[in-house]
């Protein structure tokens, strides 16, 4: 079943010989059940002309609405993914003949929170693993993140599986999935967690699918930052600035001019001015430390983000420009980035 990537345009086109018109259905809904009966969205047009009887519906912005990401998962093993995290979407396409519709076909997708780049073409399908295929580094003796993907299964001898391996080869660690589905896992095994290991994942047939390689490292002088962001795939990805950071501190006030309480007894410590909605922002500026080129795709999805966690705490990227370095130019790559926390420092939500 293709993905759509909501972010980015997904066009359902109609055009049928004789049609005078159209209208599509549009099924949304969460988890693994079936389809709600009735649909969510009916969209109809007229064709432009008898000579232009092509109708297109970009469907995207309704799937967006069907997809949340309300709280992180950290898993063990394998477990299934949040059920907010994607969506079911089934369209059905109609054409209209003098005024009476007729079924042309359904289509299944599964919709995820995702986008794909202008010169991939109209909404490129990035497949069933929603991280790049590359090495990527963690802190020692703190949580990898986890690994979002759909798997396969029909019986307990035929499924999809992961298999952990240490960096050296030295040892394996094989985890079967139990049911099929989005599912979402550690980078890291348990067992690998002080030395990382390379994550293969595998088809029922014994196919090697994807490769990854996690790989721990001991930074002794800075307490890294670790950042969580909704990555082009639609889906969680853990990342870290392993150098100095800096937080700051910026206050918002407004300020006024008072009397004296009493025009007949002066007091030195009443003031003349007044302060009133006093509040805060907070920034943390961040340092990735010396990285390899292939970091910039890493880099290039965390700033086009709407979805960031900094430390777990809700934050907006501030660096709107940032050069994409090449090893070629500049041999040691250190990438600085500015976000500001996306709330304020006294809670004045109502």
């Amino acid at each position: 079943m293709a993905n759509i990537l909501a972010r980015s345009p997904y066009i359902v086109e109609v055009d049928e010989t004789g049609q005078d018109g159209s209208k599509i259905e549009i099924f949304l809904w969460n988890g693994t059940g079936s389809a709600p009966t009735t649909a969510q969205y009916t969209l109809s047009k007229l064709i432009p002309a008898s000579n232009n009887t092509q109708t297109v519906y970009d469907i995207a912005p309704y799937i967006r609405e069907y997809i949340t990401f309300t709280q992180k998962q950290s898993p063990y093993t394998i477990e299934a993914l949040s059920t907010d995290q994607y969506c079911n979407v089934k369209v059905k396409r109609y054409k209209s003949v003098a005024g009476v519709y007729t079924l042309l076909n359904t289509l299944e997708y599964f919709g995820l929170d995702g986008y794909s780049y202008y010169e991939e073409g109209s909404n490129f399908d990035y497949g069933n693993y929603l991280l790049e295929q590359k090495t990527y580094y963690y802190q020692e003796g703190i949580y990898a993140g986890e690994f979002n993907a759909f798997m396969e299964y029909v019986g307990s001898s035929t499924r999809d599986y992961v298999i952990y391996y240490k960096p050296d080869l030295s040892a394996n660690t094989r985890v079967n999935v139990t049911s099929q589905g989005w599912k979402t896992m550690p980078r890291v095994h348990p067992s690998y967690t002080a030395t990382g290991n390379i994550l293969k994942v595998y088809n029922m047939f014994n196919t090697l699918l994807a490769t990854y390689t996690f790989l721990p490292v001991c930074e002794s002088k800075y307490t890294p930052v670790i950042i969580d962001f909704i990555n082009q795939h639609g889906a969680w990805q853990r990342e870290f600035f392993f150098k100095a950071s800096k937080n700051t501190l910026a206050i918002e006030s407004n300020d006024y001019n008072v009397m004296q309480s009493s025009v007949s007894s002066f007091d030195i410590y009443q003031g003349q001015k007044k302060s009133f909605n006093t509040n805060a922002k907070e920034t943390i500026s961040v340092n990735s430390g010396y990285v390899y080129e292939d970091f910039s795709s890493n880099i290039k999805q965390l700033i086009m983000s709407e979805r960031i966690l900094v430390n777990d705490k809700p934050a907006i990227c501030k660096t709107k420009s940032l050069e994409l370095m090449k090893n070629i130019n500049n041999h040691m790559i250190n990438y600085s980035l500015e976000f500001e926390f996306a709330y304020n420092t006294i809670n004045n939500v109502i």
